[in-house]
């Protein structure tokens, strides 16, 4: 019996020294833990507080043992729910913030100050109770990085915000004196001059053709970094539109002495899914590029299309020089902006650096890539490649081109809107070469007062004018009493951004024509804006009946092939279905009133915005409405009235299906 308790003692003693070592070890952990360990009853009793705790919440160890965790350690306001998370424990066993996850709190030091923290709680039992085993680290330089990276974010956010409004005035200020420039310099060009005036002539047209191609390119950065998403979706004919591109380029090809040579494998002529217009700048900037650094020599563009993985096809274009060629390590760099390796004093060659940044992003926009091969003295060859779809040739009614002898326009009055001076005088000479009568106006508010009183065929609009600006002076001129409430109104101004179009069409403009203007761009624009008021006017004018309503056609076509070009297919969506919403909540009201003057108001604000959006049926009954509320003829006002519910039903319908049919086109 001695021998075994002997023994015993001798476990026990070992047993004890190796509990004792165990918790001087959980101790030491403990106190060297770079996060707080607070050990919790289910009372909420702290039972142990080691140093980072002691740190963190500037509370030595022997306070903090033995008060209430949460009324030492927690705000006031933010307690009593813990409270209650103790209560539930006690009462049922469930804890809520047990486990692995982490939460963020509010906790408070012992000057009363609350910060951030990241805890953690584990569920441990001991020998008398179950205890709650607490980690705590402060987060407040982890909230403090992240509010600065918000507040940068925000920052960049408003510095991107500032750089496009900067964009857009120095487009409008650049532009402003360069329509004065090149106007001036078109009028001048009338074909009575001799050889040397000729010579400047030409001269001065081309240095401002290339000042304007440099703000065109800032301009191409900025609406390419706009909007990355919204992609003018079209069925496009490459091998039509390659062969434009080099047609078209080949004036400057020829000052060069650069021959330019089209190679096409295995297009057939086939229609592929994409955006015209950015290819367009793709090519027109690689095939400038080579023809300013290949002079005297050959400029080839080879397009293809490459079989992927799976059945994905990709466009390939390849544009080839056989010029000075690239180092590799400019290659590197090329793609970068503002980046242009003539950058001597002696330069041989013009441009910004933008061209091949403008390529990068409207490539990466398109979802493909490009690359440049190149050595020196062996020429270099650009290699773009493009995801693309191939879709069925698309039938459509519309007239690709116009007989310029077919529709020769009759002279015209015609009121011109513009601030500047130069402008206004330059644009009147044109005008009147052109056989029209012209009246200026200096600012919005003087072509509100001119249009209140003198009826006009069309009304060409600047945009930015102080006091009252065009879009301002449009709406107010559409909207009164005066005679140039169907006259066919035209921006003309030097913004460019596509959203700032959008504004146009909203405003009630039919037409854009962007500075700087020559005499031919100028007829080209009216004659547009014309003839298809006065198509409009014709189906307005016919009063609807019964026997002859479906006579016209519920939508525009043409007009709204524009709104897909203009707004693109999402976009025109939102807009339909806020203008559907509109026209629901206004009708009812329309139906029930009985006042004329009200029956008028509300016609009159229907038609103007079923009218822009290409409605013709909607809008002409809704004109006849108003217009037999100011003839006095209430018998027809009531009988049309009437028509209106089937005629909007038919209208909403024909827009459901269109969206829907261009929804598929775009799908291929």
């Amino acid at each position: 019996m001695t021998i075994r308790l002997s023994r015993q003692a001798i476990v026990l003693n070992r047993t004890s020294r190796a509990a004792e070592e165990n918790h001087l070890r959980l101790a030491t952990t403990l106190r060297a833990s770079l996060d707080a360990v607070v050990v919790v009853s289910d009372e909420g009793e702290i039972l142990d507080f080691n140093g980072s705790a002691e740190a963190i919440f500037g509370i030595s160890r022997e306070i903090a043992l033995g008060k209430n965790f949460i009324e030492l350690l927690l705000p006031p306001e933010s307690g009593t729910p813990h409270s209650l998370d103790l209560d539930t424990f006690r009462e049922i066993g469930l804890a809520r913030v047990t486990g692995t996850s982490r939460h963020e709190f509010e906790m408070m030091n012992g000057t009363g100050q609350i910060f951030p923290v990241e805890i953690s709680v584990s569920l441990t039992q001991s020998d008398d109770a179950p205890v709650f085993v607490t980690y705590i680290r402060d987060i407040t330089d982890k909230r403090q990085k992240e509010e600065e990276i918000i507040r940068a974010r925000d920052d960049a956010l408003v510095a991107y915000r500032e750089k496009s409004r900067f964009f857009a005035m120095m487009s409008h200020e650049m532009r402003t004196p360069l329509n004065g420039v090149l106007s001036a310099i078109h009028l001048l060009n009338d074909g009575r001059l001799d050889a040397e005036q000729q010579r400047f002539i030409d001269a001065a047209l081309t240095s401002g053709d290339i000042l304007l191609g440099h703000i065109d390119d800032v301009l191409a950065i900025e609406r390419s970094e706009a909007d990355t998403s919204d992609l003018e979706l079209q069925a496009c004919d490459i091998s039509a539109l390659a062969m434009g591109i080099l047609e078209t380029m080949k004036p400057l090809a020829k000052m060069s002495g650069t021959r330019l040579r089209l190679k096409k494998t295995g297009l057939n002529d086939r229609l592929i899914l994409t955006d015209p217009r950015a290819i367009q700048q793709i090519l027109v900037n690689l095939v400038s590029n080579a023809i300013k650094f290949g002079p005297d020599d050959d400029v080839t563009l080879h397009a293809s299309y490459k079989k992927s993985s799976g059945d994905d096809t990709i466009l390939q274009l390849v544009v080839a020089d056989n010029g000075p060629g690239i180092s590799q390590h400019d290659i590197q760099r090329i793609f970068e902006d503002y980046v242009s390796l003539d950058s001597r004093y002696e330069r041989h060659t013009g441009g910004t650096g933008l061209g091949l940044g403008i390529v990068r992003r409207l490539v990466l926009r398109l979802g493909g890539d490009v690359t440049c091969h190149s050595e020196p003295s062996k020429g270099a060859r650009f290699v773009v490649r493009l995801p693309v779809t191939t879709v069925a040739p698309i039938k459509t009614d519309t007239p690709t081109s116009r007989d310029p002898h077919l529709h020769r326009l009759p002279p015209m009055n015609l009121l011109a809107v513009d601030d500047n001076e130069i402008n206004r005088d330059l644009i009147k000479a044109m005008l009147q070469r052109l056989g029209h009568a012209v009246t200026l106006a200096i600012g919005g508010q003087e072509a509100i007062n001119i249009a209140t009183d003198q009826k006009f065929d069309a009304i060409l609009m600047d945009i930015s004018m102080p006091g009252v600006n065009g879009l301002q002076a449009t709406r107010a001129i559409l909207a009164g009493a005066g005679p140039n409430v169907d006259t066919p109104i035209m921006a003309v101004t030097a913004h460019a951004l596509p959203t700032e179009k959008e504004d146009f069409i909203s405003a009630g403009m039919r037409g854009f024509l962007q500075k700087p203007l020559n005499t031919k761009k100028l007829s080209n624009a009216l004659e547009t804006l014309i003839l298809a008021a006065r198509d409009e006017s014709q189906l307005g004018d016919q009063a609807i009946t019964k026997d002859h309503e479906a006579a016209v056609p519920l939508l525009n076509e043409s007009q709204v092939n524009e709104l897909f070009e203009v707004l693109g297919h999402a976009k025109l969506t939102d807009r339909i279905a806020t203008l559907v919403a509109r026209i629901e909540d206004a009708l009812p009201e329309l139906m029930k009133t009985r006042e004329t003057a009200d029956i008028q108001a509300k016609a009159h604000d229907m038609a103007g915005v079923s009218g822009m959006f290409g409605a013709v049926r909607l809008h002409s009954q809704l004109r006849d409405i108003e217009a037999g509320c100011k003839n006095g003829d209430m018998s027809r006002v009531h009988e049309c009235v009437s028509d209106l519910p089937d005629i909007w039903k038919d209208t909403h319908t024909a827009w459901h299906s269109r969206l829907a049919e261009n929804q598929a086109d775009i799908a291929g």
